[in-house]
């Protein structure tokens, strides 16, 4: 008699068992991931044709100045295709739903704010200069993205025959310099909820939706090592464990669990750019105000000593005047903080496991750095 070997039926169900827990833990997680990435790629491919068309408009000297969003955006429609314009007092009727679920100011706590109130760049607390009154114009894109958009009345427009860094994200170009004059909000899945900032409803140079945790406390390295998979961190600061634990990696968890994250080095420059009413700032310049005079390089110089990764002279801004109407117009306390405040923010720029990169903002300057990762800088959650 021949014997065949082979699995008993209690054997297989116990297998199928152990797969089916696996993939219960592990399927959660993964399904996330795939769902953020699929995000951030359609939020890059909105910026990248944004940006495309106000490019363009830079290239023919076409981007200020206009004395109205409206007048922008008729413009702007003779470089990218635009399905509908709604005015200022129909802006529900270019947009999904009658509200958007987002954060106010430094609460923890989602608000619905009603999209027929986001009449002002205050309301989108905007970063392009000046919008503070200037009135919002809805659009809806050829591909159907609804938008709600402000332009700013002071600018100055930029050199058409410079080309502009553009930002990479996964090695494909996002957004630069040229949208810097508009602000702007959107949604990426149209009328499908859930309606709420960070996860479909996205912002462009804007901080609506964002919200200050101020100093978050740090965690240490074995928790960090727990959730940096899931997180997105690469590596974990042990380090950090001896000097109050890793508060990077904690503003990066928290942020995430609202459904935001940390800032990027362009949406800081571009805070500071509407802090101190220039346009000229990008991810690694330091800006120095007009009392530092036309020398500032050799200060700055002296400051950062060996630290040559930071210390680029095509980058340093000396002597800038922001005592112009421009600064007057600046969003104090709206679409950024008041310029007399100090403060250090963390970026969403991981250097190593011991350093990630900031920014600084003073009272007439600011510079960007790289900072151990225990240090109290602030975290600040935005949902671009």
């Amino acid at each position: 008699m021949k014997l065949t070997k082979a699995f008993t039926l209690a054997e297989i169900l116990i297998t199928l068992g152990v797969i089916g827990v696996v993939a219960a833990v592990t399927m959660p997680t993964l399904v996330t991931n795939i769902q953020e990435k699929v995000r951030k790629e359609q939020v890059r491919t909105v910026k990248y044709k944004f940006t495309k068309a106000t490019d363009k408009m830079n290239s023919l000297g076409k981007i200020g100045h206009y004395d109205s969003t409206m007048d922008f955006v008729n413009e702007l429609k003779k470089h990218l295709t635009i399905a509908k314009i709604c005015q200022n007092n129909e802006l529900d009727k270019c947009w999904p739903s009658e509200s958007i679920n987002a954060y106010s100011g430094s609460g923890t706590t989602l608000t619905e704010f009603p999209v027929k109130d986001l009449k002002k760049g205050v309301n989108l607390k905007a970063l392009a200069l000046g919008t503070k009154t200037t009135e919002t114009v809805g659009i809806v894109t050829g591909d159907g993205v609804p938008m709600l958009l402000v332009y700013s009345p002071v600018c100055s427009g930029f050199d058409e025959a410079k080309t502009y860094t553009w930002s990479v994200q996964d090695g494909k170009p996002v957004t630069n310099a040229t949208t810097n004059c508009v602000s702007a909000i959107f949604d990426i899945n149209g009328a499908k909820g859930p309606n709420k900032i960070g996860t479909d409803v996205r912002t462009l140079n804007s901080l609506f939706g964002s919200t200050d945790l101020g100093t978050v406390a740090g965690i240490s390295s074995e928790q960090c090592e727990k959730v940096k998979t899931k997180y997105g961190i690469n590596e974990c600061c042990t380090d950090c464990d001896a000097n109050g634990g890793d508060t990077w990696a904690a503003g990066v968890i928290k942020c995430a669990d609202m459904g935001l994250h940390l800032p990027d080095m362009l949406t800081l420059a571009n805070i500071a750019n509407a802090r101190y009413g220039t346009t000229l700032i990008g991810p690694y310049t330091i800006y120095m105000g007009t009392q530092y005079g036309e020398d500032c390089r050799t200060p700055i110089a002296d400051w950062y000593g060996q630290n040559s990764y930071i210390f680029n002279e095509a980058e340093i801004l000396c002597n800038v005047d922001t005592s112009t109407d421009a600064n007057s117009a600046l969003n104090d306390g709206e679409g950024s903080t008041s310029s007399t405040i100090f403060d250090y923010y963390w970026s969403s720029s991981e250097a190593s496991a011991v350093y990630a990169y900031r920014r600084d903002f003073h009272a007439a300057f600011s510079f960007w750095d790289r900072s151990a990762r225990y240090n109290g800088h602030k975290s600040l959650c935005v949902g671009d």
